[in-house]
C-alpha cells in the first residue's frame, strides 16, 4: 500500500470552508468517490469525496476547523490492485 495525503480542493470561488462533519473514521476502508467530509461556508455546504480507494490512517482536521483550499485533511493508504 502507498501512503498519500488527501488535500481539500474547493474550486475557484471558495478559498476556505469549515469542517461540518466527517463521513468516515480512522481505520475505515472506503471506495473512490465515497463521501469523505462535509464542508460548510457562510453561503453553502458541500461534500468532498475520496479521490482514492483507500484506508483512512489519520484525520488531520476536526469538526469546526477552518480549512483553506489545498490544505491536507487526511492521511491514507491507497489500495493497489495487487493488495
Amino acid at each position: 500500500m502507498e501512503k498519500q495525503v488527501v488535500k481539500a480542493h474547493f474550486g475557484d470561488e471558495i478559498e476556505k470552508a469549515n469542517v461540518s462533519f466527517w463521513y468516515v473514521k480512522e481505520g475505515q476502508e472506503i471506495e473512490k468517490d465515497q463521501p469523505l467530509i462535509e464542508f460548510v461556508t457562510e453561503k453553502t455546504s458541500f461534500t468532498f469525496t475520496s479521490p482514492f480507494t483507500c484506508k483512512i490512517i489519520k484525520l488531520l482536521a476536526g469538526e469546526g476547523d477552518e480549512i483553506i483550499s489545498g490544505q491536507n485533511i487526511a492521511e491514507v493508504e491507497i489500495k493497489n490492485e495487487t493488495d
